[in-house]
Order: structure tokens, then C-alpha cells, then sequence
């Protein structure tokens, strides 16, 4: 940490280390379709919803991370590709 870092106020979303997501930065390009995903020819979409269970169950802990990733798998599992 350099000198003048203080505790005295919230940075800047952009810039602010306690605000950086990039797990939710590429949740956000998946939802919007800027970055085109799909399932791969030996993905299972079960275990996907398996996983998602498990999150909705508490069985896994919930942090920006997974919620991240549950957004991800949800929209992977509602898009267009779904042949399950």
C-alpha cells in the first residue's frame, strides 16, 4: 500500500479495488449477448442445474464470485442453444 491511501471514502466504482468484479463484468457481457456462449457437446445442462440447486439450497456458499457464475449458468441454460 502506498502513503496515500486513506479509509475515508468510497473510490470509484471503476477504479476502486473493494469494487472491482470481474466475475460479475463477465456475467454482465454474457446476459447482454456481447460475449456468445454456449454449452459444449459434452457439457451435461444437468449438472449445470444440479449446481444451481445446490446454490439455491445453500450448499454452497453464495459470494460475488459464485452469484457471478449462477448468472452465467442461467443464461447458458435459457438461451437459444439449450437443446435439453
Amino acid at each position: 500500500m502506498t502513503d496515500d491511501d486513506t479509509d475515508d471514502g468510497a473510490g470509484v466504482p471503476d477504479s476502486d479495488p473493494r469494487h472491482l468484479d470481474p466475475a460479475g463484468d463477465l456475467a454482465d457481457l454474457v446476459e447482454s449477448g456481447e460475449f456468445d456462449i454456449s454449452l459444449a457437446d459434452d457439457q451435461d445442462a444437468d449438472d449445470l442445474r444440479a449446481f444451481l440447486d445446490a446454490v439455491d439450497a445453500g450448499e454452497i456458499d453464495a459470494d460475488p464470485a459464485t452469484e457471478a457464475t449462477v448468472r452465467i449458468v442461467r443464461s447458458l441454460l435459457d438461451g437459444p442453444d439449450d437443446d435439453s
